[in-house]
């Protein structure tokens, strides 16, 4: 019985391992590439590049907005 439980749980275990596995290589070959900032925040980790330069910023950035204060979702530019 015992066995029996051990190898159901080891199926369901090995599921949720692959089925994630399984989106992420789809998604990698057939998903659309996302924009640099797709949400439109405002928070200074969204605002140097990818991958970001050594200091990440040329100059020293100056804060003039709340790190959360998103745009509204129709305003929201997605590209592809």
């Amino acid at each position: 019985m015992l066995n029996v439980l051990s190898s159901a749980g080891a199926t369901i275990l090995a599921a949720g391992y692959l089925l994630p596995l399984g989106y992420m290589t789809w998604s990698l070959f057939y998903g659309k590439r996302a924009s640099a900032n797709p949400w439109g925040a405002t928070g200074l980790e969204w605002q140097t590049s990818s991958p970001p330069l050594t200091e990440n910023f040329v100059t020293t950035p100056t804060v003039t907005e709340p790190p959360y204060n998103y745009p509204p979702p129709e305003v929201v530019q997605h590209h592809v």
